[in-house]
């Protein structure tokens, strides 16, 4: 096996089943990203509201507007949102295809350093912009580019992904990739939380709290996180290498037994239409309840709280019980959970009560628990060796996916925003229904592969 995929001898052998490692660090990061996820929408309505006709209205207040004030100003904040998600995927979209492979020649630490960084300056953009009221709404795109330059929030869950496959065994891997998710919901539930409180004072207040958060967790990281890869002498340190993209293609497409090629191709679909229906559905379900049933942050804030709370327990639970207790297969889990997933989105299209959209939210999984299925699964049928590389693919094309889920999502909801505004929740299940189908798909594909003496091996440790 090469020695560049071995865990360094500074980790820790605990690490490899229950230590934990960069959880902490990536709760904090979601932390701080959800501490202003909310606050970004409110302050872009404010912004786009003062510095448009409607702001002229002596009759409208800017700060605290009407549901016919906002069906006016929420088509400009979703063109808006959308070149910023744009910004934010477009370039992380090309820079992917260098950042993976070239971790697995220098080291997990400098991709999480980096991806890190960028945060911490458009946090800090944030916070500074947003004390200045008389600053157009299209400037704040300018706090887009520091992600987008550094891999940004693809890159981060890409090294963080593959740090976990460095430092756990096969039957536990599962099991820690959904631990690593339930860290990222509970700092999505502090964030909301913080955010809401935060509110109340200044908007400023929420985005100087992501910002010290991030920089916690690049102090975090650069101080106590231990590198897993052993760097050789003489490795080309060169970033954008060419040569490293081709060993990545290379590896996806090179002939393998039974259809394991086919089942790489197929995850990274799978993958990529989770990342669109989640992206494409937390960017309008605040707007979407404010507009259609006067929802404000403080009653959006416990709904989140609950729905978040909700989806970092019980996926990684699932995957405890049936995954590393049952031995039951891991495609076999997700078709389940996405029949769960589709039944969820056509009962979010009919809710109209508070208690409905509170229980619909209580029995979809699908895109939380996916994540951890697919790569653990991935990491079970392939060489060890390969694994990073496959990591990297699927990251590269989740970002090319996750640049239509913006311009698909929005196109839908400011199109029906008038007389069919839940039509996104439709569109959702339709998307919902292809991944069931990817699931059992893979599921009969796994069946039809069989897998070679030496990796069975190699899996048993």
């Amino acid at each position: 096996m090469d020695d560049s995929a071995e865990p360094s001898d500074g980790v820790e052998v605990k690490n490899r089943k229950s230590g934990l490692t960069l959880e902490p660090i990536m709760m904090l990061m979601c932390l701080g990203i959800n501490a202003n996820l909310m606050v970004q929408t409110n302050l872009f309505e404010e912004r786009v509201c003062l510095h448009s006709d409607l702001g002229q209205n002596k009759s409208v207040n800017c700060y605290n507007m009407t549901a016919a004030d906002l069906e006016i100003v929420q088509p400009a904040v979703a063109d808006l949102q959308m070149i910023k998600n744009l910004i934010e995927t477009l370039v992380p979209c090309l820079t992917a295809l260098f950042f993976g492979p070239w971790s697995d020649v220098n080291g997990r630490l400098p991709l999480l350093l980096t991806a890190i960084s960028g945060m911490v300056i458009s946090n800090c953009m944030y916070s500074a912009f947003s004390t200045i009221p008389s600053l157009s709404p299209i400037m704040f795109l300018l706090c887009s580019i520091p992600v987008a330059i550094s891999g940004g929030y693809g890159a981060l869950f890409m090294a963080a992904s593959c740090y976990i496959v460095d430092i756990t065994d096969c039957k536990s891997r599962a099991f820690r990739l959904g631990v690593l998710f339930a860290f990222v919901s509970f700092g999505s539930i502090l964030g909301s939380v913080l955010s809401s409180i935060l509110y109340g004072k200044s908007t400023t207040y929420s985005f100087c709290l992501s910002s010290f958060v991030s920089i916690v967790g690049l102090l975090y990281t650069y101080i106590f996180l231990k590198e897993t890869i052993v760097i050789k002498k003489g490795a080309d340190t060169k970033l954008f290498n060419i040569q490293l993209v081709i060993d990545m293609w290379q590896t996806v497409t090179k002939q393998r037994f039974g259809y394991l090629r086919s089942i790489i191709i197929l995850s990274a679909v799978l993958l990529t239409l989770n990342l669109i229906v989640l992206f494409g559905e937390t960017s309008f379900m605040y707007m979407y309840l404010q507009k259609q049933f006067s929802w404000t942050l403080e009653n959006y804030t416990p709904f989140l709280v609950y729905t978040t709370l909700i989806h970092a327990t019980v996926p990684v639970i699932s995957l405890y019980v049936l995954n590393t207790k049952l031995q039951l297969p891991e495609m076999y889990i997700g078709t389940a959970f996405a029949a769960l997933g589709i039944f969820e989105k056509v009962g979010l299209a009919y809710s109209v009560h508070r208690w409905q959209f509170y229980a619909m939210k209580s029995v979809g999984y699908t895109v939380y628990i996916s994540q951890s299925l697919v790569r653990s699964q991935l990491s079970k049928s392939l060489p060890s060796e390969d694994i990073c590389k496959i990591f990297a693919f699927l990251s590269v094309i989740e970002n090319f996916g996750v640049l239509l889920y913006s311009p698909i999502y929005t196109a839908v909801y400011v199109t029906t925003i008038h007389n069919f505004a839940n039509c996104f929740f439709f569109l959702s299940a339709i998307l919902g229904t292809f991944v069931f189908v990817l699931f059992g798909s893979i599921s009969f594909l796994l069946s039809r592969s069989t897998i070679t003496d030496d990796l069975l091996i190699e899996n048993q440790f």
